[in-house]
Formats: structure tokens, C-alpha cells, sequence
């Protein structure tokens, strides 16, 4: 059992390192694409600097109270939503709140209830997904602008959320009251989410390369000039420093947790 154990935590160890090492190689990539959006700048460094609303999701710590009169209310607000988008952004936020859910679950040691509620954020998911896939712009200069400035919101919003998604996968694994049993059905769960959110961004990709077309065809813009436009739209919501912030976060929650199992193998 123990070498079993040791196995686990050196491959987990071998699988974080080379994490690290590609993030590198993401953040790079990212610069190359996308231009970054800076505020602000200090002795010749670019700093980015963000709106506190924005740094408090990225920097979520899912630490408030939620109750079935919650995720009720939540539930309502989506029956009187119909851009679909927004729809979409409201039922991430029903999700956040059953990441929540779990975590309360997981420290008053429910680990039934807290799989039920991780189950229950991944349908969401789901719905989530089958929404972007129905989303279509509308054959207008100004019906095709506004759906991409939804999508980008839409976006951003998955993108926060998949951060959401790994702290919470960092505050169940350290939690001492579980058994490795436990952890390795909830790691389960937490990796369909992550799976989930991947495909979010690959539709979102997806559709933004077809609205791409779409201005293109009823604004009779080039490809370079559709490009801009998406682009000026995404620096206008801080999509780009969004990203990169979220990425760094990734960066240092990966070194953490790395420097957290080469501890386990040196006492292993």
C-alpha cells in the first residue's frame, strides 16, 4: 500500500512539473495572440491593473453561506433572462454557487452531499455548453457586434470560473478530513468540471471564428478588419488581462501544490 501510495504522489509530482514547465510556453503563445491590455505602467514594467469587482472572482475563495433558498432564487432570476448569453453567464453563477455547496460539505465532512452538489454544478455545465452550441448572430452589422460582445462576456465569465473550478480543487485536497478514497472520487468530479469548462472555450473559439465570418459577410470588413473588431471588443472588456492574471494564478497554484507532494515524497 505504501509503495502504491508513493507511486501515486511521484507520478502526481512528474505530471505537475511538466505543467509548469509548458506554462511558460502558454503565457508566451498568449502575448504573441493577443495583445495584452495594460493600465498602468511602473519603472518601464507593465503591470496590469484591474477592477476590484474582477480581482475578487479571479481570487474567489467560494468562503460564503448558501442554502436551498439560494439556489432557488437563482433559479428564478434565469426564468426572466432570455438573452441567451446572459443566460448562459447567470447559470455559471448557479454553478459558482454549487462549488460553494461542496465546499461546505466537504468541512462539515458530508462527502454524499458534497458529490451530489459537484454533480449537480457539471450538469449546469452541460446546459451551459448546449446553450453556446444554439447561440447564432444576428445578420446586422449591430446584431453581429452585439453577439460578439456577448460571447466575449461569455467568455470571460468561463474563464473565471475555471479558476473558481482549481481552488476549489486546492481547498478539498488539503482538507485533512478526508479519506484518500474520498479525495480520488471528488479529483473525479473536479476533472469532468475542468473537461467541461475546456469544452466551453472550444466552442467559444468556435463561434468566434463563425461571427468572424458573419461581420465579415454583412459589413463586407476583411479578415484582418473582423479580427480588430473582435479584438478592440475583447480589450474593451480586459479579456486579455483577464486571461493572463488567471494564468499566472494557474502558475503559482501548480508550484504550490508541487512543492506540497515533493514534502509527501521526501517523508514517503
Amino acid at each position: 500500500m505504501q509503495t502504491n501510495n508513493k507511486q501515486t504522489i511521484l507520478m502526481s509530482s512528474f505530471v505537475l512539473a511538466l505543467m509548469l514547465i509548458a506554462m511558460p510556453l502558454v503565457l508566451s503563445e498568449e502575448n504573441n495572440t493577443n495583445e495584452l491590455v495594460v493600465l498602468s505602467s511602473e519603472n518601464g514594467t507593465d503591470t496590469l491593473v484591474l477592477d476590484s469587482e474582477t480581482m475578487d472572482e479571479i481570487n474567489d475563495d467560494l468562503n460564503e453561506s448558501v442554502n436551498d433558498f439560494d439556489i432557488g432564487m437563482a433559479k428564478v432570476g434565469l426564468w426572466f433572462t432570455f438573452n441567451q448569453e446572459k443566460k448562459a453567464e447567470k447559470e455559471l453563477k448557479l454553478a459558482r454557487l454549487e462549488l460553494i455547496r461542496a465546499r461546505i460539505f466537504a468541512k462539515n465532512n458530508n462527502t454524499a452531499a458534497m458529490e451530489k452538489a459537484l454533480e449537480s454544478h457539471n450538469r449546469i455545465l452541460e446546459r451551459v455548453q448546449e446553450r453556446i452550441e444554439s447561440l447564432d448572430s444576428k445578420s446586422t452589422k449591430e446584431g453581429a457586434k452585439k453577439s460578439a460582445e456577448g460571447l466575449i462576456a461569455l467568455e470571460r465569465a468561463i474563464q473565471v470560473h475555471e479558476a473558481r473550478i482549481q481552488k476549489l480543487n486546492d481547498l478539498l485536497v488539503s482538507n485533512t478530513n478526508l479519506s484518500e478514497e474520498q479525495i480520488t472520487k471528488i479529483q473525479e468530479k473536479i476533472a469532468q468540471a475542468e473537461n467541461n469548462t475546456a469544452k466551453l472555450m472550444e466552442l467559444e473559439l468556435e463561434k468566434k471564428e463563425k461571427l468572424k465570418i458573419k461581420l465579415m459577410a454583412v459589413t463586407n470588413m476583411t479578415e484582418e478588419e473582423a479580427q480588430n473588431e473582435v479584438e478592440s471588443l475583447e480589450n474593451a472588456q480586459n479579456l486579455s488581462a483577464v486571461k493572463r492574471l488567471i494564468a499566472e494564478k494557474r502558475v503559482s497554484e501548480a508550484e504550490k501544490r508541487l512543492e506540497e507532494l515533493n514534502e509527501k515524497v521526501a517523508e514517503a
